[in-house]
């Protein structure tokens, strides 16, 4: 009899521990299932897994990679950037604009004007609502709009057949067929998660979601923190502009119009609570990379445009109900 009670406590233990575990992959590693569930839908179609294929998925998803992991730093801070799908194609714009009509803008230096754009337009985000106090949301908003408009005014028509030194980052292969963007993004993956594990402003970027006025009084100085994080995000969202207008030798008004849902849509699938103090860099690699499947799933079963947006749609609902899902499974395991 003890023999059989003994028994029944192992078992219940082992099933007890068997439960937790599939909650915490649940709460915390459910975006690398959805993305192997996916990955083993496309095994069934000719051409999936092959290396060309896998490698134009992720070439493809640079972009948004570059201006999700942006978002991440702004929400992980308790705040939105809506501004960031205006600086994707403003920051490009101004750089393009300066490299064909300004005398001695070479590509090079377009390039780094771009990128100070982006930083630019994070650097006034930033001082407007940590100086004035106003709902960065809203802030964002307003300058997403201002940001659109200029870049009709900029180059109402497109341009075209954009120099190789411009482009090339987002644009060029290497060993016959490996774009340069991939690496690229990896690193900058790399680079962001090092910066949330192994420094103070990644640690007060965190504690400031969860309780800011804690974070002030001890001590973090928490306007300059969230000042540089809309500053990076700044940068990312230009970064990735850039990868764009490799991708597509050239740019266009409508670059980039409506991408801010699915920047929304990668942080959220990432695990970046919407109301900040959680998220990680994997988790942002995670939803990139689902995206990023989902699309080009799409585009082999030839799927119609109009019907890919209904798809995207019903994702950013899925990702929403999902992060409520795994709030309530780590209140349970807590």
């Amino acid at each position: 009899m003890t023999a059989l009670a003994g028994t029944g406590t192992v078992a219940e233990a082992s099933s007890s521990r068997g439960r937790i575990l599939l909650r915490r992959i649940a709460s915390e590693h459910l975006i690398w299932l959805i993305f192997l569930l996916l990955a083993v839908i496309g095994s069934f179609l000719p051409g999936f897994l092959t290396l060309a294929n896998l490698l134009n998925l992720l070439w493809g998803a640079s972009p948004l990679g570059f201006m999700v992991v942006g978002m991440f730093f702004v929400m992980i801070a308790a705040r939105l950037d809506l501004s960031i799908e205006g600086t994707f194609a403003f920051a490009p714009a101004v750089g393009i604009v300066a490299m064909t009509e300004w005398p001695g803008v070479n590509p090079l230096v377009a390039l780094l004007l771009t990128v100070m754009v982006g930083a630019v337009v994070g650097l006034v985000n930033g001082l407007i609502i940590v100086k004035l106090k106003v709902n960065a949301f809203l802030v964002t908003l307003a300058t997403l709009l201002t940001l659109e408009g200029m870049v009709v005014f900029l180059i109402p028509e497109g341009v075209y057949h954009l120099p190789a030194e411009y482009t090339w980052l987002g644009g060029t292969r290497i060993f016959g067929q490996w774009p340069v963007a991939v690496p690229v993004l990896l690193l900058a993956f790399i680079v962001a998660h090092v910066v949330m594990k192994r420094t103070a402003f990644g640690r007060n970027l965190v504690g400031i979601g969860n309780n800011e006025e804690a974070c002030r009084i001890a001590g973090v100085n928490v306007n300059r923190t969230l000042i540089i994080a809309f500053v990076l995000a700044g940068i990312c969202a230009a970064i990735g502009g850039i990868l764009q207008v490799g991708r597509l030798f050239s740019i266009d008004a409508s670059m980039g119009n409506g991408v801010i849902l699915y920047v929304f849509a990668g942080a959220t699938l990432g695990g970046t609570a919407l109301n900040g103090g959680r998220g990680s860099i994997s988790g942002l690699l995670g939803a990139v990379l689902v995206i990023g499947t989902i699309t080009n799933l799409m585009n082999l079963y030839g799927v119609e445009t109009s019907v890919q947006q209904i798809v995207f749609g019903l994702v950013l609902l899925g990702a929403i109900l999902l992060s409520s899902l795994q709030d309530r499974l780590r209140t349970t395991q807590a």
